[in-house]
C-alpha cells in the first residue's frame, strides 16, 4: 500500500511540474506562488506556529505583528523557491543571468581559493533560494552539493535531475560511497557545498545559535581541518522583483588549534555557525524558521 501511495505522490508531482512549465514564468513565480504561499500560511498551522515560536525566541524585541509578517513572507518565499526550481528546464543562460547576480569580484574569491588546488568547501544554509545559488555557481565552477536522499526514490531522482540540468552534481550523504565521492571531488579541485543550518541525523556537535545550544553537523569543519581545504560562506538573498543576490565571504580561517581535534572541530563549527547567524539575524525573512533547529536537546 505504501509503495502505491508513494507512486501516486510521484506522478502527482511529475504532472504538476509539467504543468508549471506550460505557465509563463512570471505568472508561476509572482502570482501562483504568492497565492499558494499565503494559503499555506493559514492552512499549515504547525509550521506557522513553529516559525513564530522560533522567531520570538530569537527576536524577543519584535512585536507579534512583526513576527507574523516575517512568517507570511517566509511562506511566500518558500513557494517561490519551489516554482523557480520547477522552471529550471526552460531557463536560458541569458534569463538566469537576469535574475541571479554573481559578481566578478565574487568569482575572484572562488578562483583564489581554487588556485590552491585543494578544492573548496562552501558553507551555506537554507536562505533565499539555495538551489538558485548552486545553479549560479555551477555556471562557472564545478559544484557538488551534499543532499539527503528523499524516501520516495522517484521523487529523489526527479530532484537530482533538476539539479543536474543546471550542472549541479549531487552527492547523497546517506550513500556508502559519499565519503569517497567527496574526497574525489576535492582532489579534482571541485567545490563541495554543505548546508549546516539544520538539526539532522548526522554526526553533530552542540554550538551556540541565536543564544541557544543547537545540534549542528560537524562534517564541513571536520573535512576542512583534515584536508586543509579552504572554506567560504555563500548564501542567496532574495531581492525585490524576485532577483537573487549572492553573498560570498572571503576565506573563513579556522580558530587556532587547541591540539585536540574534536575540540578544534567544535570551535570551527561554532565559528561557521556564527557566520550563518549573522546573515540570518540581518535577514530573518530569508531563512526557514519553521525547521525545528533546536529539536535535539543537549544532555
Amino acid at each position: 500500500m505504501k509503495k502505491y501511495i508513494r507512486k501516486c505522490y510521484f506522478y502527482a508531482a511529475w504532472l504538476f511540474s509539467k504543468l508549471v512549465l506550460i505557465l509563463p514564468y512570471k505568472f508561476s513565480v509572482k502570482v501562483l506562488a504568492v497565492c499558494i504561499g499565503k494559503l499555506a500560511y493559514y492552512l499549515i498551522a504547525d509550521a506557522r506556529n513553529k516559525a513564530k515560536k522560533h522567531l520570538t525566541m530569537c527576536f524577543p524585541e519584535k512585536s507579534k505583528k512583526e513576527i507574523a509578517d516575517i512568517v507570511k513572507t517566509i511562506f511566500v518565499y518558500e513557494a517561490k523557491n519551489f516554482f523557480e526550481m520547477l522552471n529550471f528546464p526552460k531557463m536560458s543562460n541569458k534569463f538566469f543571468d537576469s535574475i541571479a547576480f554573481f559578481e566578478d569580484s565574487q568569482k575572484d574569491i572562488y578562483n583564489r581559493m581554487l588556485a590552491r588546488k585543494k578544492g573548496l568547501l562552501v558553507l551555506s544554509a537554507h536562505c533565499g533560494n539555495w538551489e538558485i545559488l548552486a545553479a549560479g555557481v555551477a555556471k562557472h565552477f564545478p559544484v557538488n552539493v551534499i543532499a539527503k536522499k528523499i524516501y520516495i526514490d522517484e521523487l529523489n531522482d526527479m530532484l537530482v535531475k533538476y539539479r543536474n540540468i543546471m550542472n549541479v552534481k549531487v552527492i547523497l550523504r546517506n550513500e556508502l560511497s559519499s565519503a569517497r565521492k567527496m574526497i574525489k571531488a576535492l582532489r579534482n579541485n571541485e567545490i563541495i557545498a554543505m548546508l549546516i543550518d539544520q538539526d539532522t541525523s548526522v554526526q553533530s556537535v552542540f554550538v551556540d545559535f541565536f543564544g541557544y545550544p543547537a545540534s549542528t553537523p560537524l562534517g564541513l569543519a571536520s573535512l576542512a581541518l583534515k584536508t586543509g581545504t579552504p572554506v567560504v560562506l555563500s548564501v542567496d538573498k532574495r531581492l525585490p522583483e524576485d532577483k537573487h543576490q549572492f553573498i560570498i565571504s572571503d576565506e573563513i580561517v579556522p580558530p587556532e588549534s587547541t591540539g585536540d581535534f574534536d575540540t578544534d572541530v567544535k570551535n570551527f563549527t561554532a565559528k561557521l555557525t556564527k557566520y550563518l547567524e549573522n546573515f540570518i539575524r540581518e535577514n530573518p525573512e530569508q531563512w526557514v524558521w519553521f525547521h525545528e533547529r533546536w529539536k535535539t536537546k543537549q544532555k
